[in-house]
């Protein structure tokens, strides 16, 4: 049975929506000295070797047959579909369009997993929240929308396909509440994904060339052991503990915070559309949490 929101769950969900707004940041650095794909198989690779160090300290259960099995590698195949379109998506288009197609996900979480999970229900207030979040991050990235060359709209394309495999990925986290650990379904996720990421970096990134610089060697530690292992477990166990439509507006949150490091870190502008758009996101997010029910008494004497 799913739990009302609290103090933790909020904080936690803050802190992930920090981390992946870094990760566009340590992204922009690791290319500098990687290819794109190549460093997606590192932090990958990372990733699956820091979960299966963990799961077998912790005794986790890794191996799976039936059903289990089945939804584990339905899950391992959206996480690799998912991550493979968003960047080939991103190849051609530009990044602020990428950003707004790609955070149409909680739309398709919102209408399409109360198909499969009775209990998360739709409602017009979820629906209005995640509008007015989602309008946040269009205004957040309104001056960065044009241009892209005669090839954007396929990227725009892929990134929407990227978005509904996230998306699908979230349905299958819900169906497996209490049957498998979060560590071992990312683990499944990330080792499935590694052999299509190389495929892709093979075919498409033959002589590129690879510099370990310590830049780079940050970059895909912190992709891979901080944006990957750990944000995305912590994630997983949250989407199963509490409602995954309300957890999952949280991530509209992550470009705000991605802009808002950008402009810390890297010196990029920062405009009072951006502003008014990170505002809109915050609001979008109250709306979807503050139906009755959806926040424990110690979550609204926190908040």
């Amino acid at each position: 049975m799913r739990e009302p929101l609290d103090a933790r769950a909020v904080g936690l969900m803050v802190l992930l929506t920090v981390i992946w707004g870094g990760s566009f940041t340590f992204v922009k650095l690791g290319l500098r000295d990687l290819p794109v794909f190549g460093s997606i198989c590192l932090r990958f690779l990372l990733a699956s070797v820091i979960l299966a160090i963990y799961c077998r300290w912790m005794a986790v259960p890794l191996w799976y047959t039936g059903r289990k099995a089945r939804y584990l590698l339905a899950g391992a195949g959206a996480f690799a579909w998912g991550q493979a379109l968003l960047y080939l998506g991103l190849t051609v288009t530009t990044a602020g369009r990428g950003s707004v197609f790609f955070n149409t996900q909680p739309f398709f979480t919102l209408l399409i997993m109360p198909l499969f999970i009775p209990e998360e229900r739709f409602t017009a207030r979820k629906l209005l929240g995640t509008v007015v979040a989602f309008s946040g991050v269009v205004l957040l990235f309104f001056e960065k929308l044009g241009g892209g060359g005669g090839w954007a709209m396929v990227g725009d394309l892929l990134t929407l396909l990227a978005a509904l495999g996230w998306s699908a990925n979230n349905i299958i986290t819900k169906r497996l509440v209490g049957q498998v650990h979060p560590t071992a379904l990312i683990l499944w996720s990330t080792a499935g994904a590694l052999p299509v990421m190389l495929l892709i970096t093979l075919l498409l990134e033959r002589g590129q060339p690879w510099r370990f610089t310590p830049t780079a060697i940050a970059s895909v530690l912190y992709l891979g052991g901080i944006a990957a292992a750990f944000s995305f477990v912590v994630f997983t166990w949250l989407i199963q503990r509490h409602s995954a439509i309300r957890i999952n507006a949280f991530v509209f949150l992550t470009p705000v915070f991605g802009v808002l490091i950008g402009w810390a870190a890297l010196g990029e502008a920062l405009s009072v559309g951006q502003i008014a758009g990170a505002l809109l996101v915050g609001g979008g997010i109250i709306v979807v949490n503050t139906e009755p029910g959806s926040l424990s008494p110690v979550g609204r004497g926190s908040g």
